[in-house]
């Protein structure tokens, strides 16, 4: 009895997850390419708390664009640094007249804290009609702004853009890499299939005025971010949101140093918590990780119920096989390459990794540079 009701159940998430992946597989090939549009004007926004490290080569990435000087300006707000972050993007910007670079504060005890404030600070003083936003521990390509721009057809109000972690041939960063792989995909695939759930805030952009129609990210909580405001966009049929798939425009960024730094970070991203416009994003989260629960469920029962061992093999094969096709596609699109025995080692991890982010990130309150995450 208990081994028909598990294999019923492992069955029907089965089906949705073949349904998912396929119209991720289905949505790659939907992705766009940048046309000519050197003509808007652009505000490139980054948010920068405690990035003394980093900010100058992010700087010399954003001031290298090959994009009309007079035509873009860089916004850097600084988020309640405590280290040199703000001098030395103010230093840089009186070093580099060439490009119009603003640092900012965003201190008022009357705002709210955390990234989406500080964006929605340098937006007050952006004077584009495109807002880009990148990270400051990011490194983007001299084509980047040209690229994202491009892809502004009248109709378009906001555009994702590709992001990698950087190339590194030890073994535990490769494995990191070939997950994040594994989330742009996905995040490409579903904005192509119009069933946008997540972005990458390294590498977005979207009209100024979409930003505001829709009251930007609301409550501004911190797990209010880019992806709310893209599904807000979405809900509120502002314009279309599309994917950039052009290599020109992928942004890169660190690898988490040590398991425990991408722990953390895997699971700071999955603390959402529901703040979504349209409720069907939510179900589509909550089946994806029923799937995850009822193979892994499946998995430990079959230990003392050998009649489920052969379903759940099964099931693990089929969804190896079917990842295996959706993440070579998007290997394909973004110019990645991956070895299958990293693809395979990280399979054996996947279902448990995956349940235990999602439920961490549920039941604690996470900290990141210093802070404490509002949820």
């Amino acid at each position: 009895m208990i081994e028909d009701i598990l294999g019923i159940l492992l069955l029907a998430a089965m089906a949705y997850y073949l349904w998912f992946l396929w119209t991720v597989w289905r949505g790659l090939k939907r992705s766009v390419s940048p046309g000519s549009n050197d003509v808007l004007t652009v505000s490139i926004i980054v948010a920068a708390r405690n990035e003394e490290q980093n900010i100058k080569t992010c700087l010399d990435g954003l001031a290298s664009q090959d994009y009309d000087p007079a035509r873009f300006e860089i916004i850097i707000v600084d988020d309640h640094s405590n280290d040199r972050t703000p001098a030395l993007a103010s230093e840089y910007s009186r070093d580099h007249s060439r490009v119009r670079i603003k640092v900012i504060s965003c201190e008022s005890p009357d705002r709210a804290h955390g990234k989406p404030a500080a964006i929605a600070c340098g937006i007050e003083a952006a004077e584009g009609e495109v807002v880009l936003c990148t990270d400051a521990d990011c490194i983007t390509p001299r084509g980047w702004l040209r690229s994202m721009a491009g892809c502004f057809a009248p109709d378009v109000a906001f555009v994702a853009g590709p992001v990698a972690e950087r190339a590194d041939g030890k073994f535990l960063p490769q494995l990191q890499r070939l997950e994040f792989l594994g989330l742009i995909t996905s995040a490409a695939g579903l904005i192509g299939s119009e069933a946008a759930i997540i972005c990458n805030g390294a590498n977005i952009a979207y009209r100024k005025t979409a930003f505001r129609q829709v009251q930007g990210y609301g409550q501004m909580t911190s797990s209010c971010d880019d992806e709310t405001l893209m599904q807000r966009i979405t809900a509120r049929r502002v314009g279309r949101v599309v994917f950039n798939s052009d290599p020109r425009a992928t942004v890169l960024t660190e690898t988490p140093s040590t398991f425990r730094d991408f722990a953390r970070q895997r699971t700071r991203w999955a603390a959402k918590r529901g703040r979504y416009d349209n409720p069907l994003v939510l179900v589509r989260l909550i089946a994806l990780f029923a799937f995850f629960v009822c193979v892994l469920t499946a998995a430990l029962a079959s230990l003392m119920l050998p009649d489920l061992r052969v379903l759940v093999l099964a099931v693990l094969v089929l969804k190896a096989s079917a990842e295996l096709v959706v993440l070579r596609a998007g290997a394909r699109l973004f110019g990645i390459r991956f070895r299958l025995s990293y693809f395979l080692i990280a399979e054996i991890l996947h279902v448990l990794y995956i349940v235990i982010a999602a439920s961490t990130a549920q039941i604690i309150s996470m900290r990141w540079k210093g802070r404490v995450l509002e949820q």
